[in-house]
C-alpha cells in the first residue's frame, strides 16, 4: 500500500459507512443485527429480516420514538391500535407508548427492514405533553407518495420528497433524494443536527465531507460527520436514490427545515413575483 493509499483510507474512515447484509438465505428463519452502534447518541438501529411464513414478535422501548424503513419484501404489521400492510420502500412510525407488535408473513413472503429507536429527551417529552402531540395511530408512507420539495442546493433535475416532516417526532425529520447522473447536491453544512443517509435500490453516489469522501451504494447506511461541509455527486449513467434522516440537537434547530420549499408553495411564490 502506498503512502497515498494510506492517506485515502484514513480520510474515508471519517465518513462511517455500513453495508447492510441483504443476502440472507431464504432457509434462515430470521436475522437481527445492530448497526452503527452508538454512532449517534440516543439512537439504536437494528437490521431485521424474516424469511418464513409465521408471526414475528417485536418489542419496543417506552419513551422512545420507534420507526421502520421497509427495504425489501412485504408483510402485515399488527399492533394494539390496528393493522398496517407493509410494502417495499415504505416508512412506518409506531404510536407513542406501543411496546409490543408483530409482523405476520404468509407463505412466499419475506421482509427486510431497519428498526430505529430514538430516545426522547426530557425536553421532547415536555413538548409532546404541551402540544398534545403524542401519536395515537400508525403513521405510514410509501416513499414515492410523499410530498415533493425544492432546495437551493439541488438542481432542477433532482426530486426531493419529505417522508416525515418536523414536529411529529420532536427533533427528527426524514426525506429522500432522487436523480439520474450527472447531478449533485451542493456544498452545505448543518452543525445543528446529526444526519444519516440510507442508500436505496440502484443508489451509487459519492459523498464528500470536508477533505474526506466515501462511495455509497444500495442498502448502505452513512453518517455525515457533525458540522462538516458536505456534498453528494452522482456520475453519468448512475443513480442517486437515498434517504436523509435529520436528528436535531435542539428543538430550535428545526428552523433548518424552512430551507425545504414544497413544490406547491414554490410554484405559488413564482406566480406572485
Amino acid at each position: 500500500m502506498t503512502l497515498e493509499d494510506k492517506t485515502t483510507d484514513t480520510l474515508a474512515d471519517r465518513i462511517p459507512v455500513h453495508n447492510i447484509n441483504m443476502d440472507i438465505s431464504l432457509g434462515d428463519q430470521g436475522y437481527v443485527e445492530e448497526i452503527m452502534y452508538k454512532e449517534i447518541e440516543g439512537l439504536e438501529i437494528l437490521h431485521k429480516a424474516f424469511n418464513r411464513e409465521g408471526s414475528y414478535d417485536l418489542s419496543f422501548k417506552r419513551d422512545h420514538a420507534t420507526f421502520l424503513f421497509i427495504l425489501k419484501g412485504s408483510g402485515m404489521l399488527n399492533t394494539e391500535v390496528g393493522q398496517q400492510v407493509l410494502d417495499e420502500s415504505s416508512f412506518v412510525l409506531l404510536p407513542n407508548e406501543i411496546t409490543q407488535a408483530d409482523i405476520h408473513l404468509v407463505e412466499g413472503q419475506s421482509i427486510h427492514f431497519l428498526e430505529f429507536s430514538k430516545t426522547y429527551s426530557d425536553e421532547d417529552l415536555k413538548y409532546l405533553r404541551l402540544k398534545d402531540g403524542r401519536l395515537d395511530h400508525i403513521y405510514y408512507r410509501r416513499f414515492q407518495d410523499c410530498e415533493p420539495y425544492t432546495e437551493k442546493i439541488k438542481s432542477p433535475n433532482t426530486i426531493s420528497r419529505t417522508i416525515l416532516p418536523g414536529g411529529i417526532i420532536p427533533r427528527v425529520a426524514l426525506g429522500m433524494v432522487e436523480a439520474s447522473g450527472p447531478d449533485r447536491v451542493g456544498e452545505h453544512s448543518h452543525p445543528m443536527l446529526e444526519q444519516l443517509f440510507l442508500g436505496l435500490s440502484d443508489n451509487e453516489i459519492t459523498v464528500y465531507a470536508d477533505r474526506s469522501e466515501a462511495s455509497m451504494k444500495s442498502y448502505s447506511l452513512l453518517h455525515i460527520p457533525l458540522g462538516s461541509t458536505h456534498w453528494v455527486e452522482v456520475e453519468n449513467d448512475r443513480k442517486m436514490n437515498y434517504l436523509w434522516m435529520d436528528f436535531f440537537l435542539t428543538k430550535e434547530g428545526e428552523v433548518w427545515l424552512e430551507t425545504h420549499k414544497p413544490i406547491q408553495e414554490n410554484n405559488t411564490n413564482n406566480k406572485n413575483t
